[in-house]
C-alpha cells in the first residue's frame, strides 16, 4: 500500500508533467504567432518597396518631361528670335528655366541632393537587426530533462531569431518611408513646375501664331 509520501510524489510528478505539456504548447503557439508576424512584416516591406519603385518611375517620367520641355523651350526661343524675316531680340517672354522655383527643383544643387539621398544605404536589411542569440544554457531551466524541454528551448530560440529579423524589417521600413516621404515632396514640386512650364510653353507658342 502506498504511503502518503508516495501519493504526494506521484501527484507532484503528474503536475510537473501537465505543466510541461502546457508550457510546450505555449511555446508552439508563440512560435506560430512570431512566424505569422514575421511573414506580415516581410510582405509589408515588399509592398513598400514596390510602392517605392512606382514613385521612382513617376519621378523618372517627370524628369524626362522636363528634358522634353527644355528642348521645346529651345525651339520656341528660336521662333521668338525672328519676327517674319527680321531678327527681333526685344519683348521675349521669360523662360520658366530662369525662375527660382525651377532652379530649386531641377537645378544642379537639387540633382546633387537627390544623388546624395539615393546613395544612402538602408540601416538594417530585413533580416539584419541586432542578433542577441540564446542565453547561455538555453531559455529553459531543465526539470524533467526530456525531449519536450528540448523542443521548448528550440522554439524560444527560433522566436528570438524572428524578433531580431523583425527589428531589421522595422528599421528598413522606417528608412524606406523616410525616403519615400522626401521623394513625394520632390515629385509634387516637379509636377507643379512641369505644369507651369508646359503652360508657359503653350502661351509662348500661341504668341507666335
Amino acid at each position: 500500500m502506498d504511503t502518503n509520501e508516495d501519493v504526494e510524489v506521484r501527484t507532484l510528478d503528474q503536475r510537473i508533467d501537465e505543466v510541461t505539456d502546457e508550457t510546450l504548447d505555449s511555446t508552439r503557439r508563440i512560435l506560430r504567432t512570431a512566424e505569422e508576424t514575421n511573414q506580415i512584416g516581410v510582405d509589408t516591406l515588399i509592398t513598400l518597396n514596390e510602392q517605392g519603385e512606382k514613385i521612382d518611375n513617376v519621378e523618372r517620367r517627370l524628369d524626362e518631361m522636363n528634358v522634353d520641355l527644355k528642348v521645346t523651350d529651345k525651339n520656341i526661343r528660336e521662333l521668338e528670335s525672328f519676327c517674319g524675316c527680321c531678327y527681333c531680340p526685344c519683348g521675349k517672354p521669360r523662360s520658366v528655366q530662369g525662375t527660382k522655383q525651377y532652379k530649386k527643383t531641377f537645378g544642379k544643387k537639387a540633382k546633387k541632393r537627390e544623388d546624395i539621398i539615393n546613395q544612402q544605404p538602408l540601416s538594417g536589411g530585413g533580416g539584419g537587426g541586432k542578433k542577441g542569440g540564446a542565453p547561455e544554457g538555453g531559455y529553459i531551466k531543465r526539470v524533467t530533462g526530456d525531449e519536450r524541454e528540448e523542443e521548448m528551448d528550440q522554439n524560444l530560440t527560433a522566436v528570438g531569431g524572428i524578433l531580431d529579423n523583425l527589428h531589421g524589417i522595422a528599421t528598413d521600413m522606417g528608412d524606406e518611408l523616410d525616403r519615400q516621404n522626401d521623394q513625394l515632396i520632390r515629385v509634387n514640386r516637379k509636377a507643379h513646375v512641369n505644369v507651369g512650364h508646359l503652360g508657359s510653353a503653350n502661351d509662348r507658342m500661341r504668341r507666335q501664331l
